[in-house]
């Protein structure tokens, strides 16, 4: 193609799309460079050359056609570097064959499927970011004369909308790449999602896309280790997803942990057929919401059509579940019936606000309970604690070659952008911390910051392996703690965002005896009778969020540190398929705290006060102190039963990286 004359715009085909953003300006290059191209050999009576060391096409000339010409590089800004995600495979791509029009090399698979397509994220730097940190610590900052004055979401959007850069970008990108399919546009600016062919991607990131393959998992990835934001986008565009990440939150590694499920042998039936024989079978010692109602002092449920379940009506609570994981409505009313939890009329609409029924289903959790336990678990006691809230449940589709953005697009579009929000979310789901990518991260921030501006609280697992993250599970090349020895101790994330609680486990409520935190190396109580713990509660610091404020009366480390709280994680009574088991977890802890929130709220709601909003300002204040019973013994060195102990730290007196606060 050559170099632009003033006034011209050079012709891209979808056989050459080496998109210099010098040429695709009205005017020649202003900032540009030469390089010498060198022939790379003959092929089908073509000569492919390429520039330096780029993976660029500077000119296929035909056989016996001269020297090649230089060309005109963009100054593209320093690539963006990402180390793959442990676990995952690069497959190359298979070498394309040149051609007279030569496009990047290596594309060869997707030039035979018509050049498929790929979908990208854009996440935009927000201009008023410390702006809305300082507006959003104001209004959960117990000494803020602004505390607790929660904002609209119009207020929110006034003052920190974006969506002037997003159209820019939007309009560069058109220029750029003709082929390119708008997807999707945030409503204030945060994120922008295209769709192009993958040849059209790799020429504007200035990088090459590679087929991933996990061992353990299906479906292939597309992604790159590396890529480059052209100049006219890097003002607005922070990063890019589906580049350099690879997953999405997971249920904290592999989901609650049960005996029963883990024993499924077919010689005889999973669980037990009923409460009881469940206590019998585990010695009497079981987690249940009378448990919690004693060893937090947890009120019981209101009684039909009295005062207070007519108040606690009034506030909304929320579960997020992903990964083909289905409720089970009839498990959730034998759940109730059986423990005494009311379970008419003003909790049947289990959706509530969002589209939940359509992952509730009581044959699939009969014929596959493990696509119940997780979902089925968090509705069971976050209903059990608040039974008269309005219960929503929050599903996102599958992880796929888009998974990361579309959990993204779906957060901010059902509760960052709506006009009503619930006032509580709880999630048990979490990935190691070094497979979030740096906007990601960036982009999460900002997106709780706006919900804590409007009073939300958001809850979180912090994980059920340990200090060191569900990465210590993989064994590579005979090393047990290789990730630990590589990548260090790992937190979970989103439990790591500095604007959610995370919410560790414990073990002893269910027997009566001190809680301790919940590991899967503590004996101490099975000479009492206890059952064995199958988790390790996860806790640690943050190695992509700073220390908050609220904070740094604990603990002298650069990162945030959670746990923030914990509650009991061991010995869950759940139903599953119409049968009862136990099941481990601090995807059980999450959703109990978020009850106890909810029947918070709704005192403060009947009372004419605003909704408690982000808790840890609230919780690390030392008037709040003498609400917590210290956790001082235990550890979070090991993983889940049967996994490696590959480091962590101990309980100890005050906040700890074990069970936080207490």
């Amino acid at each position: 193609l050559g170099r632009s004359s003033v006034g011209t715009k050079p012709r891209v085909t979808a056989a050459h799309i080496s998109l210099s953003l010098s040429l695709m300006s009205a005017a020649a290059p202003t900032s540009s460079r030469r390089c010498a191209c060198r022939p790379l050999g003959r092929r089908r009576g073509a000569t492919t050359t390429r520039c330096g060391g780029h993976r660029r096409c500077c000119r296929c000339a035909a056989a016996g056609g001269g020297a090649a010409a230089g060309c005109s590089w963009p100054p593209w800004r320093r690539p963006r570097r990402r180390r793959r995600r442990p676990g995952w495979r690069r497959r190359q791509w298979p070498r394309a064959t040149p051609t007279r029009a030569c496009g990047l090399l290596g594309r060869a698979r997707a030039a035979r499927r018509g050049d498929e397509m790929h979908e990208l994220g854009l996440v935009l730097k927000q201009p008023k970011l410390e702006e809305l940190q300082a507006f959003a610590t104001a209004r959960t900052d117990p000494d803020s004369p602004s505390y607790r004055q929660w904002v609209s979401r119009d207020e929110v959007k006034k003052r920190f909308g974006n969506r002037e850069a997003a159209s820019h970008v939007v309009s560069v990108l058109g220029h750029m790449l003709p082929e390119v399919e708008l997807v999707d546009i945030s409503d204030e600016g945060e994120l922008v999602t295209v769709r192009a062919p993958i040849s059209a991607m790799e020429a504007m990131l200035g990088t090459e896309f590679h087929e991933y393959r996990h061992p353990e998992k299906d479906g292939i990835l597309r992604r790159t280790v590396e890529y480059q934001v052209p100049e006219d986008l890097h003002p607005h565009v922070e990063a890019v997803l589906g580049a350099v990440d690879f997953d999405l939150p997971t249920p904290r590694g592999d989901g609650p942990q049960s005996p029963e499920l883990d024993d499924q042998s077919g010689q005889h039936q999973l669980g037990y057929s009923s409460v009881e024989e469940l206590r019998k079978a585990k010695g009497g010692f079981i987690t249940t919401p009378q448990t919690l109602q004693k060893a937090y002092q947890i009120p019981k449920p209101a009684e039909r059509r009295s005062l207070m379940a007519a108040r606690e009506s009034s506030t909304w609570q929320v579960v997020y579940a992903t990964l083909g994981q289905y409720w089970s409505p009839s498990d959730r009313a034998a759940f109730q019936r059986s423990l005494e939890i009311p379970d008419d009329n003003y909790v049947k609409q289990i959706a509530g606000h969002l589209e939940g029924n359509a992952k509730s289903g009581d044959s699939q959790c009969r014929e596959n309970p493990n696509i119940c336990a997780e979902s089925n678990l968090d509705v069971q006691y976050m209903m059990a604690v608040a039974p008269w809230a309005q219960m929503g449940y929050w599903y996102v589709h599958n992880a796929t070659a888009q998974g990361m953005t579309s959990f993204l697009i779906d957060f901010l579009a059902r509760f960052v952008h709506s006009d009503s929000v619930p006032h509580v979310i709880s999630m048990s789901y979490g990935m190691p911390e070094i497979g979030v990518t740096k906007g990601t991260s960036a982009l999460f921030e900002a997106m709780m910051m706006k919900l804590a501006a409007r009073g939300v609280t958001v809850l979180v697992a912090s994980g059920d392996d340990g200090a060191a993250s569900s990465l210590v599970k993989r064994v590579v090349g005979g090393e047990e703690c290789w990730a630990t020895n590589t990548f260090g101790l790992q937190p979970m994330w989103p439990a790591s965002s500095a604007w959610v609680t995370a919410v560790g486990g414990t073990m002893g409520a269910d027997m009566g005896k001190p809680e301790i935190a919940c590991s899967s190396n503590d004996t101490r109580y099975l000479k009492d009778g206890g059952n064995i713990p199958l988790i390790t509660t996860g806790g640690g610091y943050s190695n992509k969020n700073l220390r908050p404020d609220w904070q740094n009366n604990t603990h002298n480390m650069r990162g945030r540190g959670i746990p923030d709280i914990s509650v009991a994680g061991h010995g869950y009574a759940i139903v599953i398929g119409g049968r009862w088991l136990t099941v481990d977890g601090t995807s059980a802890s999450a959703p109990v705290v978020a009850g106890i929130v909810s029947l918070m709220n709704a005192q403060l709601i009947a009372a004419g006060k605003p909704t408690v909003g982000f808790l840890n300002p609230l919780l690390y204040r030392e008037s709040t102190a003498s609400a917590f019973r210290d956790i001082t013994e235990g550890d979070n060195r090991c993983a889940t039963l049967g996994a490696p102990c590959c480091g962590g730290y101990d309980a100890a007196p005050g906040w700890g990286r074990v069970t936080g606060l207490g």
